[in-house]
């Protein structure tokens, strides 16, 4: 598949993976504090964003699609790659396919393990508001907006949905796949086949918020990247790219350039 992606900076190329519900413009204000060093290229998984819909949803195809993009774009040196949540789990599954295809490789926030039991009930939520979001009801952006204010109180979880609107000569609808992600909500939240077998035996940093409880340690993480390293950022949850960009933008920076 050819994904829709963002390109900013010039240098050692970079790719970074937006997560679950996110999209590639999420990631822009992280791209322009590393710009001056790194050309990075943010795609659009799958099913998100500007990229094209597809009835498979998975962490093999999705890996696939990523391994495509950078062999099109003929990088004269293997990129560099992050990935946060969904697609921090889309990196693991193709550093076991392909190790040789990137350099360093950062995960944000997320770890080679299923949550379906333990965080499904949010994303439950925004699956079965999307599917029962009536947008013939509404003539105007502004409509739309108060609608999804009265559901959802924090300013996150409505920017969530009024990134995801979009306007078509018929009207409104959501850019992503809802019913897709749906269908594949277990594989998704779940953990990609190849970890519970293959290991990736270089370096690799995996990034946790303070408050969020994805990452529970480094054990947790070493079983199948026995050479990880891992960094806590303080002050902020699972969304570290919004909550603390400037010190997640550092972590990555050092990282990279820093033996």
């Amino acid at each position: 598949m050819k994904l829709y992606f963002r390109k900013q900076g010039e240098g050692t190329p970079l790719l970074i993976l937006h997560g679950l519900w996110g999209a590639s413009e999420n990631w822009l204000p992280i791209a322009h504090s590393l710009e001056d060093t790194f050309q990075v290229i943010l795609p659009d998984i799958r099913n998100h964003g500007q990229s094209p819909h597809a009835n498979e949803m998975n962490y093999e195809v999705m890996s696939d699609d990523i391994i495509e993009l950078i062999e099109d774009l003929h990088f004269p040196v293997p990129p560099h790659i992050a990935g946060h949540s969904m697609g921090g789990k889309i990196v693991m599954a193709l550093l076991l396919k392909r190790p040789d295809i990137v350099n360093k490789a950062i995960i944000v926030d997320i770890a080679p393990v299923s949550y379906s039991q333990r965080d499904g009930g949010s994303h439950n939520r925004i699956i079965d508001f999307m599917a029962n979001f009536d947008f013939s009801r509404f003539k105007s952006r502004e409509e739309v907006r108060q609608a999804i204010q009265e559901h959802f109180k924090t300013e996150r979880s409505q920017q969530l949905f009024l990134k995801n609107i979009k306007k078509t000569p018929s009207g409104f609808e959501w850019k992503l796949n809802h019913r897709v992600i749906s269908r594949h909500f277990d594989e998704i939240s779940g953990c990609p086949r190849k970890l519970l077998h293959d290991t990736y035996d270089k370096e690799i940093l995996f990034i946790k918020g303070e408050q969020s409880n994805l990452i529970a340690d480094l054990s947790c993480l070493q079983q199948q990247f026995p050479a990880a390293r891992l960094k806590e950022i303080p002050q902020c949850g699972h969304w570290i790219h919004s909550e603390q960009p400037e010190k997640l933008a550092q972590a990555i920076r050092d990282f990279l350039l820093f033996p």
